[in-house]
């Protein structure tokens, strides 16, 4: 049970010769920070396509991790039959990919993580593009969990049953607080970004994630028992976000979609993200857009900060990640 693992502050890694100290690990907790995440993160810009929305291109997934500071990503898989996913936008359209396969994606980040174990809890949706009636789902979803645990195996995850632990649901597990920094540090969360029928499949009918490797997006709804993490991609709602932030959510919003706001570089919907509390503020200009600037940073990050909701007066953005301990 992760709640309830004693913390040791200073740690000393033979294995990269990292040493890192953190004083406050085993105050500060999962949900106590803000991060810059990426939309479609695998994506890069399709030679001949023009198409303002799909204007965009992202480095691999470590230079996005080292230089660019990003702790949240999203990935489109789609399920090849075999117990593999392809990872890519729109079939033959819009297909060109950094890591072709899921697996490749995974285990770049995999690679960054054990150069990097300082780095705090990363947070990925792994977004399914099948139709739920396109391949047998439980196949698809018993795929998905080997995928994951192949490249980030129990020990470097955190799973649904961890945090869980003692507590009748996850719900009720999330709303006294996650686990702290410190046990959780050099991990990865998944989550099943998905629609309905995946979800309840995955949770059986909505009541349980025992067992299971990834977190259902409950997208908000605060009554469900399996509910701990929310994509909320209107930062403009601040009663709904406000309401999971509440019920121990970890939040995801969007800073920009299509490209409209870095053509314009405004900032409104940015700063909003930020200032509701979401802890993953996702887009697709973790970099300045080349003819406005227009970027999205987590104000005064290092590169992730406090959470202007959630995280108490102590924290600091240096004890959530401090960039000395973290290479490139």
């Amino acid at each position: 049970m992760i709640l309830s693992l004693v913390v040791a502050c200073a740690v000393d890694n033979a294995d990269t010769g990292v040493s890192f100290d953190y004083p406050l690990d085993d105050v500060l907790r999962f949900n106590h920070l803000q991060a810059v995440g990426t939309h479609n993160s695998y994506h890069m810009r399709t030679p001949g396509l023009e198409v303002d929305a799909w204007d965009y291109e992202h480095a691999p997934l470590d230079e996005q991790l080292g230089s660019q500071g990003v702790r949240q990503f999203e990935l489109d898989i789609w399920y090849d039959g075999n117990g593999g996913f392809d990872v890519f936008h729109v079939p033959a359209v819009d297909a060109t990919s950094t890591c072709a396969t899921l697996r490749d994606c995974l285990d770049t980040m995999r690679q960054w993580s054990d150069d990097n174990p300082a780095h705090h809890p990363l947070y990925t949706l792994l977004e399914v593009k099948d139709e739920f009636d396109a391949a047998d789902p439980g196949d698809l979803l018993d795929a998905l969990e080997t995928e994951v645990d192949a490249s980030w195996p129990e020990d470097r995850r955190v799973s649904p049953s961890d945090v869980q632990g003692d507590h009748a649901t996850l719900a009720e597990a999330v709303a006294e607080g996650w686990p702290t920094l410190g046990a959780l540090r050099g991990q990865a969360l998944f989550v099943l970004h998905a629609g309905d029928d995946y979800r309840q499949l995955y949770t059986d009918g909505d009541t349980t994630t025992e067992g299971r490797v990834l977190f259902p997006d409950a997208y908000g709804d605060t009554s469900l028992p399996i509910a701990a993490t929310s994509s909320m991609n209107d930062p403009w709602d601040t009663e709904g976000i406000a309401s999971a932030l509440a019920a121990g959510h970890l939040v995801r919003t969007r800073a920009d979609s299509d490209g409209d706001q870095a053509r314009a570089n405004d900032m409104s919907d940015r700063d909003q993200a930020f200032a509701v509390g979401a802890h993953f503020v996702s887009s697709d200009f973790p970099v300045p857009h080349e003819d406005t600037g227009y970027v999205v940073a987590v104000p005064g990050g290092t590169p992730s900060g406090c959470n202007p909701v959630t995280a108490p007066s102590e924290c600091s953005p240096e004890a959530i990640e401090n960039p000395e301990f973290i290479g490139e």
